[in-house]
């Protein structure tokens, strides 16, 4: 002991001060790391927050767009569907309205059939009304008590002219034309009463 230097007991003293300090730093970097650790830690978990957050919604979207689809598949179907039934529906109406048109040509053929008979029957009666015959007596004109008493009298129908009506109750048409001089025989009507004389 006696042989040590001054210089070696400054040395001896200062070196436990030296392991204190670098203990201090070695428990302050230390510290510093654990917080940097804990910090990165918490970071890192947040991150797999996000990340999980971020694939669950993924998921959920994946899950929509495949609802999406099938939901598109299903209305593709209805509108084959409906056109379908469109096309069918369009044929339909287009064989009515074929349908239609044939009934309505062959009501005019048959109107204008009608017209012509009618036509015909018309100028049957006038060229009949027209034709010469006897007159008969100023007694007959006049419509003495025995013929008024038998005359009758007669509704028109479809088709009657006053040449049918002549050769039906054996009279002249000029009788006919004597016992309703308010009639015009060109124009009777259905339904319409004339008087019919007795045949002489």
């Amino acid at each position: 002991m006696d042989n040590l230097s001054s210089a070696d007991l400054d040395a001896s003293s200062k070196t436990p001060l030296f392991i204190g300090i670098a203990a201090v730093i070695i428990a302050v970097i230390g510290f510093w790391l654990g917080w940097l650790g804990f910090s990165k830690a918490n970071d890192l978990e947040a991150r797999i927050a996000e990340i999980s957050g971020a694939a669950e919604s993924l998921s959920k979207l994946e899950s929509n767009v495949h609802d999406n689809s099938e939901m598109l598949r299903k209305a593709a179907g209805k509108i084959a569907s409906v056109e379908s039934n469109l096309g069918t529906v369009t044929t339909a109406i287009e064989k009515d309205v074929a349908d239609v048109k044939r009934s309505m040509r062959s009501l005019a053929m048959q109107a204008g059939t009608a017209l012509k008979k009618a036509e015909a029957l018309e100028k049957e009666g006038v060229q009949v009304a027209a034709s010469p015959v006897p007159s008969p007596s100023a007694q007959t004109r006049k419509g003495d008590t025995s013929s008024s008493s038998s005359a009758i009298s007669h509704t028109i129908a479809a088709g009657d002219t006053y040449g049918k009506l002549s050769t039906k109750y054996k009279v002249g048409v000029n009788a006919l034309l004597d016992a309703n001089p308010g009639v015009d025989p060109r124009r009777l009507r259905i339904g319409q009463k004339i008087i019919v004389p007795s045949a002489q």
